[in-house]
């Protein structure tokens, strides 16, 4: 756990309020923390884990995180309002935040509040608690518990707001104190210190927030956005584990580290594609499972987020460092590519690897230790590169002049010269590098099957077929492109996509990616039976939200996301990813079909209200028209709704590893 900043009140560190490019620019996410956050990490599984929850939010915003610990309870609001910190933590209710400049985020949890006592009191109900009295911290008593006091006869005594809550619940416990409101997120958990009996319901089921600025509103966005694909995914921190063959096809999951880069893994039109990726996915079809993108954070190495146990196997679409030939099981090579050297085009390139002997350098870690043992008169001085960099980052220290030269593999050179006009090839530093796999050495069942698989695949022509399609044909695939992407973007449509999340409550992410599965980001697109335009509305249901013109991208967008926000809606009070996935299913295939899939699913024994395992199953017995004519809505394609909804679910989680949440 990174180390808390713990001040004194919580002042003295610098202020600013600036929103999210504020953020990225001071390069660091604040949060202010309640007395006792940092005693209170969870010890049982399922429970609520904000630490890491935090620490994923940075790392998808592309920032460190910074901790501010504060001495009380009431100083967190204060201090994300003077601008000391970002995001307020401390068990926050929405209510608690309508007064003032602060705002709540979308839910983090579901809790009650609850009137505890310890479990040998003498206490028991309602009505046995008239006259007694409840400890408090005074910041905690907002109307709606006040109301709660009154009406049972209870007195209050402030607890100083030092004391953590975590405290008042072990004096409770102790007997020190007979009685004390607190959340249920904090009583139901596996930590043995607390055992309390709850009295009474003090509210009804209520979200648990955090607190930022209203005048950030970026800020929030991203966050809602972040916690929507969180509750969704169900990935609220990555599992670390290490996992050999066996334990791979068991969970039906294979995880590939690697970069968002051209030559390994990219969105394009919305699409899945790469070197690397696509050699991966044909492993993973291989294997029988499916492949999960395991793309580690901008300041984190590879290599170490794989020994880690964050990931399966490395490809990176560069040699194997030879410092980590000893540490990792190496795969044989697939492919061999020449390190060029890349150049300004202004500067005069160097005509032989001689040229480079004592000229500092940019390239990846595994490049720059071979580019030192390349045997010259002076070594080349290799620059220490950013942590977690790849090729095209080198090219681009060359590009704005702060180092002469980057050696980068050929494939990434072709592809980065074909789109910049101010870099051009030098001489070859070393031919016929081998580029591998790389593997943990706990997973030899796992390495075998790879290593098998990649001979195969080179003996075979897939992997000159793959060079071919992403290196070959990159400028003719670019110039048929039929909507051009901004750089850095995921679509054509990005600012209407966040318009429309804005708008009804939803990850654009998750939208972009139901209009790839739509459309592929082209508007004029027509489907089967008559289906039109970015979203594909049948022409009943364009009539039906009012659109004139399905092929316009603004009607299109908005009817689309208005479309889905009702469609989930129609699933009541789902778990949310449930209400996504079965949202989706119904976007494919109509409501009906999926209601009943859950009536199916119920008959069976199985949870209607659960997608996976038990809707999505019962979707696929309806595919067959004997079983689905029992039931009101009749024969449907249900098998093809139960692949949509995975793929758009798949992509979902591709795009939220490689597009920020806000």
């Amino acid at each position: 756990m990174l180390a808390a900043l713990a001040l004194a009140g919580c002042a003295g560190p610098p202020r600013h309020t600036g929103d999210v490019d504020s953020i990225r620019e001071a390069g660091e996410l604040r949060i202010a923390v309640r007395p006792g956050f940092f005693d209170a990490s969870p010890t049982g599984a399922g429970e609520l884990d904000e630490t890491r929850l935090l620490t994923q939010l940075a790392s998808r915003l592309g920032v460190r995180l910074r901790w501010v610990e504060c001495s009380r309870h009431d100083r967190v609001l204060e201090t994300v309002g003077a601008g000391v910190a970002d995001i307020g933590i401390s068990r926050f209710s929405p209510v608690s935040l309508l007064d003032g400049d602060l705002r709540p985020t979308t839910a983090i949890d579901w809790v009650e509040d609850v009137l505890v006592c310890a479990r040998a009191s003498s206490l028991d109900g309602p009505e046995s608690i008239r006259g007694s009295t409840v400890h408090l911290h005074r910041s905690r008593v907002d109307d709606e518990l006040s109301s709660f006091l009154v009406r049972h006869g209870l007195r209050v005594e402030e607890v100083p707001e030092e004391v953590p809550v975590e405290e008042v619940l072990k004096r409770v416990q102790l007997g020190r104190y007979s009685l004390t409101v607190v959340d249920t997120g904090l009583v139901h958990t596996a930590r043995s210190a607390v055992r309390v009996r709850i009295l009474a319901r003090v509210s009804e089921r209520r979200a648990l927030v955090w607190a930022v600025r209203g005048r950030n509103p970026e800020l929030v966005l991203a966050i809602d956005h972040f916690l929507f694909a969180e509750r969704v995914l169900s990935r609220t921190s990555r599992e670390s584990i290490c996992r050999d063959l066996r334990e791979i096809r068991k969970a039906r999951v294979l995880r590939l580290v690697t970069r968002n880069s051209a030559t390994t893994c990219t969105v394009d039109r919305g699409g899945l594609q790469g070197f690397e990726y696509d050699l991966a996915l044909g492993f993973a079809r291989s294997l029988g499972v499916r492949l999960e993108l395991s793309i580690p954070p901008p300041d984190v190495d590879p290599m170490d987020w794989l020994e880690q146990g964050y990931g399966d196997l490395a490809a990176l679409h560069q040699p194997v460092a030879p410092r980590d030939r000893g540490a990792f099981l190496v795969t044989a090579a697939y492919r061999k590519v020449d390190l060029v050297s890349v150049v300004s085009v202004r500067a005069n390139p160097p005509a032989s690897v001689e040229d480079l002997a004592g000229v500092r350098v940019a390239a990846t870690r595994p490049v720059a230790e071979l580019c030192r043992m390349v045997p010259l008169l002076a070594p080349m001085r290799a620059a220490p590169p950013a942590v977690g960099a790849d090729g095209f980052n080198a090219m681009l220290e060359v590009a704005r002049g702060n180092l002469p030269v980057a050696v980068v593999d050929e494939d990434a050179a072709k592809l980065e010269i074909s789109n910049r006009a101010d870099l051009m090839l030098g001489a070859v530093v070393l031919p016929e590098v081998e580029l591998v796999w790389i593997l943990n050495s706990s997973s030899p069942r796992l390495f075998s099957a790879a290593d098998r698989y990649l001979r195969d695949a080179r003996k075979s022509g897939v992997v000159r077929q793959l060079v071919h399609n992403e290196f070959g044909s990159w400028q003719r695939y670019r110039r048929r492109t039929l909507l051009p992407t901004p750089e850095g973007a995921l679509s054509p449509y990005d600012e209407l996509l966040q318009w429309a999340g804005r708008e009804y409550d939803i990850d654009w992410r998750l939208l972009a990616s139901l209009m790839y599965e739509e459309s592929r980001f082209d508007p004029d697109a027509v489907g089967p039976g008559g289906s039109a335009g970015l979203l594909q509305f049948m022409p009943f249901t364009w009539r039906e939200l009012g659109v004139e013109d399905p092929h316009d991208p603004t009607e299109a967008v908005e009817a689309g996301g208005r479309y889905l926000r009702r469609l989930m809606d129609g699933f009541g009070d789902l778990q949310l990813s449930d209400r996504v996935a079965m949202g989706l299913a119904a976007y494919n295939v109509g409501p009906r079909h999926v209601f009943d899939a859950r009536r199916l699913a119920r008959e069976m024994g199985l949870d209607p209200n659960l997608w996976q395992g038990s809707v999505e199953t019962a979707m696929l017995l309806l595919d067959d028209p004997e079983v689905a004519r029992r039931y009101p809505a009749g024969v449907c394609r249900c098998r093809r709704a139960v692949g949509y909804t995975r793929r758009i679910l798949r992509r979902y989680a591709a795009y939220t590893e490689q597009f920020p949440p806000a």
